[in-house]
């Protein structure tokens, strides 16, 4: 007897690459397996760069927007007006989208407009799973939030990818509602690794610090926003380049901060040193992890970052902060190193810890990592837990 489809709908941000976008996506290949029909709904994008992605997975694409479009439509003030009017709307075409699609599940993904989501999800009835991804979910509104959540949202199920996440969201609001978030599951945040496990480990040996054919490649995947800590890399580097000039970092990514950076670089004379790649596609993932010697996570803020995991799957050694999840990841000094969030002299000194490390030490770290990678973050154990988290809901809200 066939077990019946579960009916789930995300509610995102957009389907531009990212952490949560391309988790959700690489869990949908499993759909079929598990009998679920997924949908992603975002909330200010219609496309983005992983639309025909999604749509090759047979995942449901719709868009329900916080505030409309900005198409500079003229008078440009009177449509600015309209659009902070009509972001007032949000709940009735929220209502709508998810009354008219009725799935099993919601799941929010995106925290914009956290409690409107959770109010009406109440209000038709539907089990919502919040999966908490960001350290700085709960910013405003907290007292308010903490009562609404005790009286009117008890059809909320959490979820987080990190241990430390959670914590960052929720302690402040544990003894109000006697909540044990010991038993809140943790589900890491990954993909399919299989790619990433096929490159060969590197075993770059750097005779002569002086010699430019012995350039040691750096590289890091993100955002180009404040979160990702790439002002304070560069600054770093820049301390490095007196006494090490023989490194290149690539990054692969774009965002608000690509001016800046860019301005960055040629203040501290680093062009030659330094290169933004902008986005990659999340295909030619791979080949980039495959052409560094190093990855660097510098970030300020973190979940349980997707791409640490695909560069531990790599067997690349791992220079990354201590922000948010990222410890929960990374065994200091055994799969990579960790240096004290936005620390720079730390930074500089964890860089100059990890070029003067033999090569040896290098990839021995790498298979550290790696091996963790496949115990830990394997996908097909994730989509079992995932889909072990619906069944509960619905038994239980049954």
């Amino acid at each position: 007897m066939n077990k019946a489809k579960i009916k789930i709908i995300h509610l995102i941000g957009s389907l531009n690459p990212g952490g949560v976008q391309t988790y959700i996506l690489n869990i949908s290949n499993y759909d079929k397996a598990h009998h679920i029909d997924r949908e992603v709904c975002t909330l200010y994008q219609e496309k983005g760069l992983l639309f025909d992605e999604f749509i090759n997975n047979n995942v449901k694409i719709s868009f329900c927007p916080i505030t409309p479009p900005d198409k500079n439509w003229w008078p440009y003030f009177f449509w600015k007006k309209i659009r902070h009017i009509s972001s007032c709307l949000f709940f009735f075409r929220l209502y709508r989208k998810l009354n008219t699609s009725n799935p099993d599940i919601i799941i929010s993904d995106e925290p914009a407009s956290l409690i409107t989501q959770f109010f009406i999800t109440r209000i038709l009835n539907i089990p919502l799973i919040w999966n908490i991804h960001a350290e700085r979910v709960l910013i405003n509104n907290k007292n308010l939030f903490k009562y609404l959540f005790k009286y009117f949202f008890k059809n909320v199920t959490i979820i987080s990818d990190s241990k430390y996440v959670l914590l960052k969201n929720l302690k402040y609001m544990q003894s109000y509602l006697n909540i044990d978030l010991n038993k809140i599951p943790i589900i890491h945040a990954t993909v399919n690794l299989e790619k990433f496990l096929l490159i060969e480990p590197h075993n770059k040996i750097i005779k002569n610090k002086k010699l430019m054919d012995n350039i040691l490649q750096f590289g890091s995947i993100g955002r180009l926003n404040w979160a990702k800590g790439y002002e304070l890399l560069i600054k770093a580097l820049y301390q490095l380049k007196l006494e090490f000039s023989n490194f290149h970092l690539k990054i692969a990514g774009d965002g608000p901060l690509r001016n800046l950076l860019e301005d960055m670089i040629d203040k501290y004379s680093l062009r030659s040193n330094i290169l933004i790649l902008g986005e990659v596609k999340y295909a030619e993932i791979p080949t980039f992890l495959n052409s560094i010697d190093i990855y660097i996570q510098p970030s300020v803020s973190e979940g349980s970052p997707i791409t640490i995991k695909e560069a531990m799957a790599s067997a690349l050694p791992i220079l990354a902060s201590n922000a948010g999840g990222i410890p929960e990841i990374i065994q200091n000094k055994k799969t990579g190193l960790l240096f004290k969030n936005e620390d720079i002299k730390h930074l500089e000194q964890e860089l100059k810890t990890i070029i003067n490390m033999s090569s040896a030490k290098r990839k021995e770290m790498g298979l550290e990592a790696r091996n963790k990678a496949v115990k830990h973050f394997n996908i097909e154990k994730t989509t079992i837990k995932l889909v072990d988290v619906y069944r509960s809901v619905l038994k239980n809200y049954s």
